[in-house]
């Protein structure tokens, strides 16, 4: 069983959500959410979702419902989270960041828009830049990932040389 740790208590995920001011109920209903993905990161309707259109995110975005404490529905769960996971197969328990939650039925039509944004919010006021900084890559077995830190642009590759020639002419829109 895979373990994953929720990381609820991530101070930009916390303002996100209105602090000290958040509802008590959804902050429980969170927690317990943590406390079963510790055990099991599939034991509340996890979904790896779906990113068409964002081949940098397959398999990175994850999602799971959940309800808020004495939340007493006995339907689906009300809530829905949604984590980027920079490395699905990192060692246990995997690490996933929370950036984007609601309230379901949630945005209409294809969600994956909503998604990709949501999540370049969230990193832009999250991720602390060095000066000398300008791109992040990750690697994913062959392939080369840069992301640029400004504007989220995102190549793949599996030519170092091609990564490189990218970075040093890419040009912010």
């Amino acid at each position: 069983m895979a373990r994953c740790k929720l990381e609820i208590d991530n101070p930009k995920f916390l303002d996100s959500i209105g602090g000290d001011q958040a509802d008590k109920s959804l902050l429980q209903g969170l927690k317990e959410l943590q406390a079963k993905l510790a055990k099991d990161h599939r034991l509340s309707t996890f979904v790896n979702h779906p990113m068409k259109g964002h081949p940098d995110l397959q398999n990175r975005i994850w999602k799971w419902d959940f309800a808020p404490e004495g939340d007493t529905s006995s339907t689906r769960k009300g809530w829905r989270i949604f984590a980027y996971v920079e490395n699905p197969k990192a060692e246990e328990p995997i690490p996933a960041t929370p950036f984007y939650f609601y309230e379901k039925p949630g945005p209409s039509g294809n969600p994956v828009p909503h998604i990709a944004e949501a999540l370049k919010r969230f990193l832009r006021r999250t991720i602390q830049v060095r000066a000398d900084d300008r791109f992040k890559r990750q690697y994913d077995g062959d392939k080369i990932i840069s992301i640029c830190y400004e504007c989220f642009d995102t190549t793949i590759s599996t030519d170092m040389q091609e990564i490189e020639i990218h970075e040093s002419t890419h040009e912010c829109s």
